[in-house]
């Protein structure tokens, strides 16, 4: 009996170091995870872009009142049906089908390119004329490096 408690607590000993081992690399997977999703989800929403701009206080303000305008202007071209739709993708997290699945009229699209559109110039005019530079030099390489991986090649040589 003595030597079953001795095998016993022999395997919950290195039961423990094993895992005193590998939590610290479950840990950092998982906050590594996080971080790139956080990165990602910055680049979606173009956060990356516009911090390289080094915008003041006063321009941050007025791009995000720009946006919670455009917001507002495309939501009141949606039906109340389509913004259920849009509402139930934001939760999900599906947003990827979202836009197809609202069936919008040819109206309807022509009434969010033009606010899309009026939203570019009016963010646009509030940049600096070294800044609307900068912005037009990282759209260009944007373009370029969207070109290479449509051809196959990658970017990461």
């Amino acid at each position: 009996m003595f030597r079953n408690i001795k095998k016993v607590l022999a395997i919950a000993c290195v039961s423990m170091a094993v895992g005193a081992a590998t939590i610290p690399s479950i840990v950092s997977a998982q906050s590594s995870t996080q971080n790139s999703v956080q990165n990602r989800a910055e680049k979606r929403r173009g956060d990356g872009g516009w911090q390289k701009l080094n915008l003041s206080d006063a321009q941050k303000s007025q791009m995000k009142s720009i946006r919670d305008s455009a917001k507002a202007r495309r939501q009141s071209i949606f039906t109340d049906e389509q913004r259920a739709i849009m509402n139930q993708s934001r939760e999900s997290g599906d947003r990827k089908g979202a836009r197809k699945s609202l069936n919008l009229t040819a109206d309807q699209k022509t009434q969010l390119q033009a606010i899309e559109q009026d939203t570019k110039t009016q963010m646009k005019n509030i940049l600096t004329p070294q800044q609307q530079q900068q912005l037009e030099q990282m759209q260009q390489q944007r373009k370029a490096n969207r070109g290479t991986m449509r051809q196959g090649v990658s970017r990461y040589r």
